[in-house]
């Protein structure tokens, strides 16, 4: 496939409208020429999708389920090489890359199974009438919308179930990291997608989304962004009354027992608040310390923060690479003198690259380190934003009551994680988080079998597990009159 053909629209591999190019974030360098869809680019890949659903939504389900395997199959001999474009596309560490491909096989195994097990049509009964049916049938022509942090994973969790369930599709993934995804869609067609099934669209994401809000045939919008942008989305369709699956930003809280396990929690909180370098949807925001541990867990926290090497992604002993974009890396800087006024003091801050002339400044953040030892003098509206990124806040508490008070007043309700040994507290409190995850002494509770989403201002529906291909069926009842004879 020539580098310009990047659009995937009807079977055939084309060239958009403008070019683009694709940089490594580490470096600066360019990676690729890429050529970008427009209104005509989605449009025609919309009248694919359209075209293509009657004959996808009535072939078995042991069909779909063996190009779904095959392709799980292909990612996983793949993952290493597009592990690698990953990386040097999104910064993330070249370890990490490969485990996000192999995530996202897991999915395509996962929806395999599924698609084999769907019940399209059940009888019910209570009716005097005469029989009752309930069928379930695919939803139509979905549209898939999807970030920079997690490129393939995130389109994998969503195609797979979509194609289980008969539904034909148009991906748009960002620009900013679409080379994975398109080494993802290779490997849709290597395994035998039939053409029009599956579409990918890159490009500018206002005229894409556009038009595909407009389209009376685009029946569902599977979108994982910002809350900002799923609101606009929401409004948007309800015009032509589209249904919406949304998942949204978070604000992720991680509580510290009285009785946890200190190397545990801190393990488990390096990981889930630097993993990907904290541009994570999930990502631990705030370290809610109850006031026993506090000092240990601050200076424990400090020295790991300390000894984290920044680098190359594609390096070994690198441990944290760059930020997406000179941008993000502002907008950070700017987190931290906000936390400093909220009530926060600089306790650490980690090593910058300034020896390393072959890596991007613009890019490099040094991780930081901001602590309070009493949660009742910070401002609380700051500890309501999502950071999104390597800045770690850890402030005491005394009352777990009033945290947990303090929590639920909170409007975005995406994932938390309680730490303690006592498994009756944990999952009490975990019980009373308004969130859709919650790691239970596990700093990583992602999984395919199991459903993500968030509650509140962090989304609609679900992602994974059984439950995230219902989100791409509808329902119809069917009543049977009593036959004549």
């Amino acid at each position: 496939m020539d580098s310009t053909h990047t659009l995937l629209i009807n079977g055939e591999w084309r060239t958009g409208s403008v070019s683009g190019t694709v940089y490594a974030p580490a470096t600066g360098a360019s990676l690729a020429q890429i050529t970008l869809g427009g209104q005509v680019e989605t449009v025609a890949a919309i009248d694919a999708a359209a075209q293509a659903l009657e004959t996808w939504r009535q072939a078995s389900g042991m069909e779909r389920s063996m190009l779904l395997s095959r392709t799980a199959a292909l990612i996983n001999e793949r993952a290493e090489a597009i592990g690698r474009t990953l990386s040097q596309e999104s910064g993330k560490l070249l370890r990490e890359a490969i485990g996000e491909v192999r995530f996202s096989a897991d999915y395509f195994a996962w929806f395999a199974a599924e698609a084999r097990r769907l019940e399209w049509l059940n009888g019910v009964s209570g009716r005097n009438g005469g029989p009752q049916l309930v069928l379930r049938k695919p939803v139509g022509v979905v549209a898939t919308l999807t970030p920079w942090n997690f490129p393939v994973s995130i389109q994998a969790r969503k195609i797979a179930p979509a194609l289980a369930a008969g539904c034909t599709l148009v991906a748009r993934p960002s620009e900013q990291a679409p080379l994975s995804v398109i080494a993802l869609f290779q490997c849709l067609v290597d395994a035998g997608l039939p053409p029009g099934v599956a579409n990918l669209v890159i490009g500018q994401a206002g005229p894409i989304t556009e038009t595909l809000l407009d389209d009376m045939r685009v029946r569902l919008i599977s979108f994982t962004g910002s809350t900002p942008v799923g609101q606009m989305l929401y409004e948007r369709s309800s015009r032509t009354m589209k249904k919406l699956a949304l998942e949204l930003g978070g604000c992720a809280p991680f509580i510290v027992c009285a009785d946890a396990d200190l190397n545990l929690a801190l393990d488990h909180g390096m990981i889930a608040k630097f993993r990907n370098y904290g541009q994570s949807c999930i990502a631990a925001n705030t370290f809610f310390v109850a006031e026993p541990l506090y000092n240990a867990f601050v200076g424990e926290m400090a020295k790991r923060i300390s000894a984290l090497q920044p680098g190359d992604p594609l390096v070994e002993t690198t441990t944290f690479g760059p930020l997406i974009n000179a941008r993000r890396k502002r907008e950070l800087e700017q987190v931290q003198a906000q936390a400093e006024a909220a009530g926060f003091a600089l306790v650490a801050r980690g090593l910058g690259i300034e020896q390393n002339t072959a890596l991007a400044p613009d890019c490099y953040l040094p991780p930081a380190l901001l602590a309070a030892p009493d949660m009742t003098k910070v401002e609380p509206a700051f500890l309501e934003q999502e950071i999104f990124g390597p800045v770690a806040l850890v402030v005491a508490y005394r009352d777990q009551e009033a945290l947990l008070e303090q929590l639920a007043r909170q409007s975005l309700g995406l994932a938390s994680y309680v730490f303690a040994q006592d498994m009756t507290q944990a999952l009490r409190v975990a019980a009373r988080l308004e969130v859709g995850i919650t790691g239970v002494n596990d700093g990583l509770p992602s999984a395919a079998n199991a459903p993500m989403g968030g509650v509140k201002q962090s989304g609609l529906g679900r992602e994974g597990g059984h439950q995230g291909i219902e989100e791409f069926l509808e329902t119809q009842y069917l009543a049977l009159g009593k036959p004549l004879l």
